[in-house]
């Protein structure tokens, strides 16, 4: 069943990345809730599918070609790990970024990823599940 998991984070993510939005909320149940990293400004969870448009808005309206490079993804028991590098350019500038990204995913039911927490990075995620770089 972790393999399974792992399979599913993953196949999540190809879907972001070739579908948007649109394609990755097939992945997550109408209930799910995102966490996003403890820096982050906007909000505190996203809640439901309106929840994960309202997130992804957020970095579409000011980044453009934002998107998430995987760069592993590791069975944690009951959860999964995605190490992540998200790029993108800031709108209005040439600027590009590159920032590490850990999620924590869990709450896996029905084929889907119940809840998801981020972390500003691949070590924070790792220690989160007992895991270490």
């Amino acid at each position: 069943m972790s393999q399974k998991n792992v399979d599913l984070v993953r196949n999540a993510f190809e879907a972001f990345a070739s579908g948007g939005i649109g394609a990755a909320l097939s992945f997550f149940p109408p209930d799910f809730v995102w966490y996003p990293t403890d820096r982050w400004l906007e909000g505190r969870a996203y809640r439901g599918h309106e929840g994960m448009r309202r997130l992804a808005a957020a970095f579409s309206d000011n980044f453009d070609g934002y998107r998430y490079e995987v760069h592993d993804v590791r069975d944690a028991g009951d959860r999964v790990v995605a190490l992540l590098h998200m790029t993108g350019v800031i709108k209005n500038s040439e600027l590009s970024v590159s920032q590490p990204l850990g999620l924590v995913v869990s709450d896996f039911r029905d084929g889907m990823l119940g809840e998801v927490r981020a972390f500003p990075s691949w070590a924070e995620a790792l220690e989160a599940v007992g895991l270490s770089e």
